[in-house]
């Protein structure tokens, strides 16, 4: 039962409820605003909350201060922001002081008034529902003759229901401390998923920036390679050594004749391939990709369309938004355009199509439907 003038929370309640059933006894809650709650000497027992029977100023001229700070109470640690934990009153008033495990007086016991000296409403629901029936397990043998006879209890009979109340306490401390085993493995394991959502963003940043920087390394070393090659063909006029465009003309009509290429077309800065429908097998199953647009840029840069069956920004397994994943043969593609030698880079390009490789794809192909039997 709570007192009349007392606010608390119903789980509170529920448990002064439980002990008032068990031990046929009136249990009251009281929380006094600051801090002082006057002893009740009637046959009800009396539960202060956060609070002494002498007035708080009173310790401090007495002791050297009213108030300590206890992190562990009962067993159980208090929660951030509880407010200090009251000192016992000493021979400022009658009574007992009631220690926890550890030797440090928790509670004070005056006749039938309980005072609990550290904020139990401070503490979460669950954690200030246990302390407070671990609080009532400690006081209540210290009051069996008043027990006795107040609620008319042989001394045996009592004994049994206050072995019965300290089972229940045990079994929703257990419940209570497995609880929190679970939350601190659940906090772990969420913590350790954000660090790897983490560390999987850094490297999935790191790759894009990579791709990035090798695809202009491509197209500087094109334009080196280009540079070089513009000058050799200016020797070779200069010494009277001419053909270069006549056979770079004739490599891009040799295009039309390879393999897998179905249209050629030149574009201003470039060539532009489409290919046939591009097959590739993986684990004994064969899929059909579709067909693709390949952009060889004078610059270097390759670009990679799949025009039939994309999947998002997913043009192939090895393709992502148009930029293909050509890993050490980067630099052999990009020589070959640079020299204009259409044909060498275009083979290339479909034995890349035409091949995937597990370790290295963005995609699996099995996002892909099966080729027709």
């Amino acid at each position: 039962m709570i007192s009349p003038r007392t606010t608390l929370p119903g789980t509170l309640e529920t448990v002064s409820r439980d002990y008032t059933k068990v031990l046929s006894l009136p249990i009251l809650l009281h929380a006094p605003p600051r801090g002082y709650s006057r002893p009740r000497l009637d046959r009800e027992l009396h539960v202060h909350l956060h609070a002494l029977p002498v007035r708080p100023v009173w310790l401090d001229l007495w002791a050297r201060s009213s108030t300590v700070r206890l992190p562990v109470v009962l067993g159980h640690r208090l929660a951030e922001g509880s407010r200090p934990t009251y000192a016992p009153p000493g021979r400022l008033a009658q009574g007992i002081s009631l220690t926890d495990e550890d030797g440090r007086a928790v509670l004070h016991l005056l006749h039938s008034n309980l005072y609990v000296l550290f904020d139990l409403l401070g503490q979460p629901e669950p954690v200030a529902r246990l302390l407070l029936r671990k609080s009532l397990d400690a006081a209540l043998p210290h009051l069996e003759p008043w027990l006795c006879q107040v609620a008319g209890l042989p001394t045996p009979r009592l004994a049994v229901l206050l072995n019965r109340l300290l089972r229940d306490t045990a079994r929703d401390e257990a419940r209570l401390r497995e609880h929190a085993r679970h939350r601190a493995r659940e906090a772990y394991a969420e913590q350790h998923r954000r660090r790897l959502r983490e560390e999987a963003g850094f490297l999935e940043e790191e790759v894009q920036a990579t791709e990035r920087e090798l695809e202009e390394l491509a197209c500087r070393l094109t334009q080196e390679t280009r540079h070089l090659q513009a000058c050799r063909q200016r020797l070779r006029v200069v010494h009277g050594v001419a053909g270069a465009v006549a056979a770079a003309a004739d490599d891009l009509a040799r295009l039309q004749e390879v393999e897998g290429v179905r249209e050629v077309e030149a574009y201003p800065g470039g060539v532009r391939l489409v290919t046939a429908p591009i097959e590739v097998e993986h684990a004994g199953v064969r899929y059909r990709l579709g067909s693709f647009q390949i952009d060889l840029a004078e610059t270097g840069a390759i670009t990679v369309r799949n025009l039939t069956d994309p999947h998002g920004l997913y043009d192939h397994p090895h393709v992502w938004d148009g930029r293909p994943c050509l890993g050490n043969v980067r630099e052999g593609v990009a020589k070959l355009v640079a020299e204009y030698q259409w044909v060498a880079a275009a083979e290339v390009l479909l034995d890349f199509l035409r091949t995937v490789t597990p370790r290295d794809w963005y995609v699996p192909v099995t996002h892909w439907k099966p080729a027709p039997a």
